[in-house]
């Protein structure tokens, strides 16, 4: 065959196969669009050199020319390599279709789970809501340690919160010192060992306050800060008789 002869099949050849390339090219879709119609935040990994899609529950990597792509901690496969081209990856149909449907997926788990927890919330509410009686509380100093024992009685499984207010000096507003959340058992008591710092200040007053639901009646106490351990006689803390 002559030389030119073969330039003209080649050259032929070229001009049949090209269309057909160029129809498969543009059938490709851009990587940011398809994260716009799944709902996805889109972010280019320049290290990587690769693109990752995230939402709720849901992260995708996709690299140029690779035909593997990461979906959370598991790694799937695409028939068609995404390719680089007008500063964006082009993904195939098929791979589209794909992340809209895993996306589609993880959002409407994410949205069935703001709606149990919303449910959930609304129950609490409404169970808190219903709660009728009064708290009974007890507060001592807990030997040996800068903390107070609260004991009580209140309605059955109610949820309480524990104030604790100091009055540090006259000439200063009281000062909220730290707040806690039980919840009584099924026989209505409850017991709590709560911390008093930051202050540990001695003869300073604690005012310690439990409440509940709106039809809960509150408690009050109030308390004098002392030392730890007052009244116990530690040996080395006597100062010695005699004439020095």
């Amino acid at each position: 065959m002559r030389p030119f002869s073969r330039l003209g099949i080649f050259v032929l050849c070229s001009l049949l196969v090209a269309p057909v390339v160029a129809a498969a090219a543009q059938q490709d879709l851009p990587l940011a669009g398809v994260a716009r119609v799944a709902h996805l935040d889109y972010s280019w990994l320049a290290v990587s050199r690769s693109v990752q899609l995230s939402g709720p529950n849901i992260v995708l990597v996709i690299r140029p020319g690779d035909n593997l792509y990461d979906v959370n901690d598991r790694v799937e496969t695409t028939s068609i390599a995404p390719h680089y081209t007008s500063n964006d990856i082009y993904v195939s149909p098929q791979l589209a279709a794909r992340i809209e449907a895993l996306a589609g997926q993880a959002w409407r788990t994410f949205s069935n789970a703001q709606a149990a927890r919303q449910r959930m919330e609304m129950n609490d509410v409404a169970s808190v809501n219903e709660l009728r009686g009064t708290i009974v509380m007890n507060v001592s100093q807990l030997k040996g340690a800068e903390a107070l024992m609260i004991t009580g009685q209140a309605p059955p499984s109610a949820p309480i919160r524990i104030t604790l207010l100091a009055t540090l000096s006259s000439d200063l507003p009281n000062v909220l010192v730290g707040r806690h959340d039980i919840t009584s058992d099924a026989f209505g008591k409850f017991q709590a060992i709560v911390p008093i710092g930051p202050d540990y200040t001695q003869q300073t007053f604690l005012h310690v306050t439990a409440t509940s639901g709106p039809g809960v009646t509150p408690a009050s106490a109030q308390i004098l800060v002392d030392a730890p351990n007052a009244g116990v006689q530690v040996p080395w803390e006597q100062i010695p008789g005699g004439v020095w």
